[in-house]
């Protein structure tokens, strides 16, 4: 952490970004401050790169990555990594849909009114949360089912056309992160990423991919050799996508900091953090929050992430945060509605001093404000927009 702690606010970044785009041509990457220009080009270019039959970039001495030869989609609608962030705000999580088994098992399948209620309450983006691992096989090659694709396209074609940003991701893979050094799923886990990549690549701007939620489980360096490899794997067709990545364990800030920035050439790159702290209150409902030192400590965690942001040169989102009702594993354990509240506006507060996008983890139960049933939100998602423009 830096000894100078320095805040940027969300009108400075504004200001830095116009000044930015306004005396810099494209190029540079994270090393930099002058983040590229958006090029305007009347159709899409397909780039066709003169390879071999097929390309492998090492990880380690047992497993390599094998990169299919394709024709790279650069985005004619490329997005800067900060004007994203900066256009975000505060968004919403799809949970317990896609991520669960099936879809149904969690929470309501998806509709697209629940989309459009997102977009018309006031959020900027909905991250779709999607385990991957019941829906692929579990030989070469892999391949993940065409149905369930079709239904992941379906729902995040929704959010595009409701002009949302998206986050599409690979989210409970407990079978690699329980197991990384097997071969096999190293294999597994490239094919999936190799397909989704493939499948989404000509999708508008908005949409961007996130490499692994929360990989509880493995060390710091399985997570650096996966964040680079499952990199190159998106790059190889997906050259201006903004992609996210995130740190070990369960991703809170301080595995960020320990984490190697995957391509520090890579010029469309958001960090990520979650953050539930402390989480006796915010998931278990054991005790209070709202003195002082509790605003202060939070207010500690997004500091430090702005430091990184700045050091880094890479902008940043916490793409979950909340507060749960109740203890869904204890549900006599139930958090007051008051404190509830304050702590998700410190939140919503500090993303917003800080220039971070955040997302709201609604799972359609314990911590959700949107009432997926009567179409119904809770006072949550007032607090939540509240920063939005």
């Amino acid at each position: 952490m830096l000894s100078n702690k320095i805040n940027i606010t969300k009108p400075f970044i504004t200001i830095l970004l116009t000044a930015i785009i306004a005396a810099c041509g494209s190029g540079g990457g994270n090393t930099q401050i002058d983040s590229p220009q958006s090029a305007v080009i009347e159709t899409p270019i397909e780039v066709v790169i003169d390879t071999p039959e097929e390309v492998t970039s090492p990880v380690d001495e047992t497993h390599q990555v094998t990169l299919p030869v394709t024709k790279p989609f650069t985005l004619m609608d490329e997005i800067n990594p900060y004007i994203a962030i900066a256009d975000m705000d505060v968004g919403i999580n799809l949970g317990n849909t896609f991520d669960a088994p099936n879809e149904g098992d969690w929470a309501l399948p998806a509709k697209e009114s629940f989309i459009k209620a997102f977009k018309d309450a006031g959020f900027n983006h909905v991250r779709i949360p999607v385990t991957w691992h019941e829906h692929t096989g579990k030989m070469a090659p892999y391949e993940i089912d065409s149905d369930f694709l079709d239904r992941v396209e379906v729902v995040v074609d929704w959010a595009l056309k409701h002009d949302l940003y998206v986050i599409l991701n690979a989210h409970h893979e407990s079978w690699l992160k329980e197991d990384y050094q097997d071969n096999n799923f190293k294999a597994r886990f490239d094919s999936i990423w190799t397909q989704i990549a493939a499948h989404f690549k000509e999708k508008p701007a908005k949409l961007m991919f996130e490499i692994l939620n929360e990989p509880n489980g493995m060390t710091i360096e399985d997570v650096n050799e996966v964040n680079k490899r499952i990199l190159s794997i998106i790059r190889n067709g997906n050259p201006n996508r903004l992609v996210v990545f995130s740190g070990h364990g369960y991703t809170p800030i301080s595995s960020l900091l320990e984490t190697e920035i995957p391509d520090p050439q890579d010029k469309f790159l958001v960090g990520n953090f979650h953050s539930y702290d402390p989480w006796n209150f915010a998931g278990q409902c054991q005790t209070s929050w709202g003195t002082d030192d509790d605003k202060t400590k939070l207010r500690d965690i997004y500091q430090r992430a702005s430091d990184w942001s700045i050091v880094n040169q890479i902008p940043l989102m916490v793409n979950e945060f909340g507060a749960a009702k109740f203890d869904f594993t204890q549900p006599e354990n139930v958090c007051v509605l008051s404190e509830r509240l304050d702590y998700i506006t410190e939140h919503v507060g500090l993303a917003n001093e800080f220039g971070i996008a955040a997302s709201f983890w609604d799972d359609g139960g314990s911590f959700s404000t949107y009432d997926r049933t009567n179409n119904s939100w809770g006072p949550e998602k007032d607090v939540l927009v509240s920063e939005n423009e």
